[in-house]
């Protein structure tokens, strides 16, 4: 074998261990990283999924559960297995909504600012038309950098309600 020192396996070791570390760091912002894409998703879809679920009810395809939560054994589904079928699609929507609301009532008892950023994700992502950036800008008289930072902002707080604590790990 090599004539290493114990300093230099020392040495070794450090450096090993802290690669390793790194790459465990790596691979949990991966993961953090698509908390936040799927919540962008879901409200970059919203539309999408509120008229799927608006027709799916018009044709009385799918029966709506009152808590948009499925117990199963005790335990609540995941936001991956409720978006697996059509029924679960409208709680899935149910759920967003409903976390929607939270967030507006937060909003409202903290005050303009927060609301600013309420209504900026609403009219970006949830109303039935939506507005580009320069629009939003104009209605609330802000530049067009607030409005880009109140939403993502807001993205932030929603992911934080939909994927609860472990959405408070999500880096802006």
């Amino acid at each position: 074998m090599n004539n290493l020192s114990a300093e230099d396996l020392a040495t070794i070791a450090k450096v090993a261990i802290g690669e390793f570390t790194a790459l465990q760091q790596e691979e949990q912002n991966k993961k953090i990283d698509r908390r936040l894409f799927n919540t962008r998703l879901l409200l970059k879809n919203y539309r999408r999924f509120k008229e799927r679920c608006e027709k799916l009810i018009e044709v009385n395809e799918v029966k709506v559960e009152e808590d948009p939560f499925i117990e199963i054994g005790g335990q609540y589904l995941s936001i991956e297995s409720l978006t697996k079928s059509s029924a679960r699609t409208l709680n899935l929507m149910l759920f967003i909504d409903k976390m929607l609301d939270f967030y507006k009532s937060d909003c409202e008892r903290k005050g303009k600012g927060a609301i600013r950023k309420y209504e900026t994700l609403m009219h970006y992502y949830i109303y039935d038309e939506k507005k580009t950036y320069d629009d939003i800008a104009g209605l609330n008289d802000v530049d067009e950098r607030t409005v880009r930072r109140d939403l993502k902002e807001a993205v932030y707080a929603v992911s934080v309600l939909i994927f609860g604590v472990d959405g408070l790990r999500i880096q802006l």
